[in-house]
């Protein structure tokens, strides 16, 4: 484990077991290696990598933990960001990663059978109208809008379950807001403080 992302975790107070490591460590290993081929992620090097992606998702596990519910689906996962690096933390929980490039699922596939974590995440290769079960929390990485695609999100949300976006910065949170109709009593903002990182990051969490 890098010092930078044990850094990272101790400032986020997230305990992290020798096991956990090691997957955090395999998991940064395959993503370095899969990016040059499929174009995962956008990171100069290995402790951008860290900082903008790991630790950016890490920033939100206390919060998304803290929601009720067993099944997680995480919408365009492509790297598996977050919901490969949750499930790792999130031992009591199911994972249904939405991704509908087929390569870039491929990826997630291999990766969690690496990591160990194929019992509790299964992939589907599919575009997010086409998912027809209901998950009691969805999480994306939403930095573009969301708003044009809330009504899909909602979709596949449970009765009184929550979707969690991590956003950037305020103003396209409320243009998200404005676009998807949402009540002040039904979303929840909160700022993230991410290691290392100086630009803003915040967890919307709307709740129904």
């Amino acid at each position: 484990m890098s010092e930078l992302i044990e850094e990272g975790l101790e400032q986020l107070g997230i305990p992290c077991s020798g096991t956990q490591m090691d997957k955090l460590n395999l998991y940064i290993s395959e993503l370095e290696m899969w990016n040059s081929r499929l174009n995962l992620v956008s990171a100069g090097d290995r402790q951008e990598l860290e900082i903008r992606h790991i630790l950016d998702c890490l920033a939100g596990l206390k919060m998304i933990e803290a929601l009720p519910g067993e099944n997680v689906a995480d919408v365009g996962s492509g790297a598996g960001l977050p919901g490969l690096l949750l499930a790792v933390f999130m031992l009591d929980r199911r994972f249904t990663l939405i991704e509908r490039s087929g390569k870039k699922a491929g990826f997630l596939r291999t990766s969690s059978a690496l990591l160990g974590l194929a019992d509790r995440v299964s992939v589907a290769d599919s575009d997010l109208n086409n998912i027809s079960g209901k998950f009691d929390i969805v999480t994306l990485r939403a930095f573009r809008e969301f708003g044009d695609f809330f009504g899909s999100l909602k979709k596949i949300t449970a009765e009184s379950g929550s979707i969690a976006a991590y956003k950037a910065r305020r103003e396209t949170i409320a243009h998200d807001i404005k676009s998807a109709k949402l009540r002040e009593d039904e979303y929840s903002i909160y700022p993230l403080k991410v290691p290392f990182l100086t630009e803003p990051r915040h967890l919307v969490v709307i709740s129904f």
